[in-house]
């Protein structure tokens, strides 16, 4: 597997990505209610082929990859802002007084399409890749939740990434 070849199964993943971002730009939910975004997210994991736990109130983890390696925790938060939308996108969010306004949807869309291409190339990799989808990241809270919660652990991670967005 080489970078360009990620980069290219990147940009074939493309509509599916956006299409993951879209519905989870009009379906917002904030903090640790998120009735909707996490089945959501559940069930585009499960459908590629990943046995996914919940994690502390309303978290998701789940790995790919070969133990005895080393094990990168990749992070997305899946909460929106109290705020209410004005944009007049054709893909506002349909829920009052709620919006993704810092870019979370980004987030948890391209963790999603990330999640496939790691899944192709399962058997390439030389450790594990634990995906982690964070609630309530908004209200400081989400990330306490999970760790307590065991997110840190089995297997233990190395190393965390995450990547933010910027207009």
């Amino acid at each position: 597997m080489t970078k360009e070849q990620i980069l290219r199964e990147a940009k074939a993943l493309q509509e599916e990505i956006k299409s993951h971002r879209l519905w989870l730009h009009t379906h917002a939910e904030t903090g640790f209610d998120l009735a909707e975004t996490k089945p959501y997210v559940k069930s585009a994991l499960t459908e590629m082929g990943y046995a996914v736990h919940e994690c502390g109130k309303a978290g998701l983890v789940t790995t790919v990859g070969k133990p005895g390696g080393k094990v990168l925790l990749l992070r997305a938060d899946m909460d929106a802002l109290p705020i209410t939308e004005h944009t007049g996108l054709p893909f506002s969010s349909e829920i009052s007084g709620v919006m993704h306004a810092c870019g979370h949807d980004l987030h948890t869309a391209m963790l999603l399409g990330a999640a496939k291409i790691l899944k192709a190339h399962e058997s390439e990799l030389g450790g594990t890749v634990k995906l982690m989808f964070q609630p309530a990241e908004e209200i400081f809270e989400g990330s306490k939740d999970m760790i307590a919660s065991g997110v840190l652990e089995n297997p233990r991670p190395d190393a965390a990434l995450m990547i933010h967005v910027a207009a």
